[in-house]
């Protein structure tokens, strides 16, 4: 199978690669003019295509055929993860990703122990750097997208977009199987940190519409309840079928 890249623009079956992409293709892969690879648009396509012109700094193909992706969702789920300590974040964007997740957003809740990084922008690049490589390697077309980390407040508000917002939580007795996912494209799942929740907190969530959601009778940790959140959501909205 021919290995993916994002191609960083295409016009009249002319593609281009550049930047760290293409360092990889010329440094670690080796790649001669007469390859074939997969060249990803990020807006839902794939592209067969051949190498023609190889340098370090900028690759040119000749593309031979365009597809749509069929392992991008056609809804978009936004992962709230609040900040949990260590190199957990990385393991979370890596598998929500993997599962078809459109977006995760870190936030600080009251008892998250981890805070917002004094090195927020390096933060936010290396996570994006590895929801691009989980992207290649399930398939995707589209790297699920990493956006800034958030106040509790501003969590809140950001969740006004959505059509259903789903508040995993231990001490909630809703089913999964009871959300009505029916014509509703934006939706979003609220993780927590190891630390858990205040009640304000879940009093201001559940105040703002959210419905709070069981994930059965255990207590899982913070890593392991935001891949089952997000595996359970996208299999109830038939994403893994």
């Amino acid at each position: 199978m021919a290995h993916r890249y994002f191609l960083t623009q295409i016009n009249d079956n002319i593609a281009t690669v550049e930047g760290d992409e293409a360092h990889h293709l010329c440094r670690v892969m080796r790649i001669k003019p007469g390859d074939e690879v997969i060249l990803c648009d990020n807006e839902g396509f794939d592209y067969t295509a051949v190498a023609k012109d190889v340098k370090e700094k900028i690759i040119t193909f000749d593309v031979v055929s365009k597809s749509k992706n069929l392992a991008e969702p056609n809804k978009n789920l936004t992962v709230y993860m609040a900040l949990p300590k260590s190199d957990k974040l990385e393991f979370i964007v890596q598998k929500s990703c993997e599962l078809g997740a459109k977006k995760l957003v870190p936030f600080i809740s009251e008892y998250c122990v981890a805070q917002k990084s004094k090195k927020e922008d390096n933060k936010k690049a290396r996570l994006a750097k590895i929801s691009a490589e989980a992207a290649k390697q399930c398939g995707r077309s589209t790297p699920m997208e990493i956006g800034d980390t958030l106040t509790f407040k501003q969590l809140v508000q950001d969740l006004q977009g959505n059509d259903v917002n789903l508040f995993f939580y231990e001490h909630a007795d809703c089913p999964l199987k009871d959300v009505d996912f029916a014509d509703k494209t934006n939706v979003s799942v609220i993780i927590g940190s190891e630390g858990g929740f205040s009640e304000k907190e879940c009093e201001i969530l559940a105040q703002n519409g959210v419905k709070t959601i069981s994930l059965g009778k255990r207590i899982l940790r913070c890593e392991t309840a935001a891949v089952s959140a997000v595996t359970l959501t996208m299999y109830t909205m038939g994403e893994m079928e």
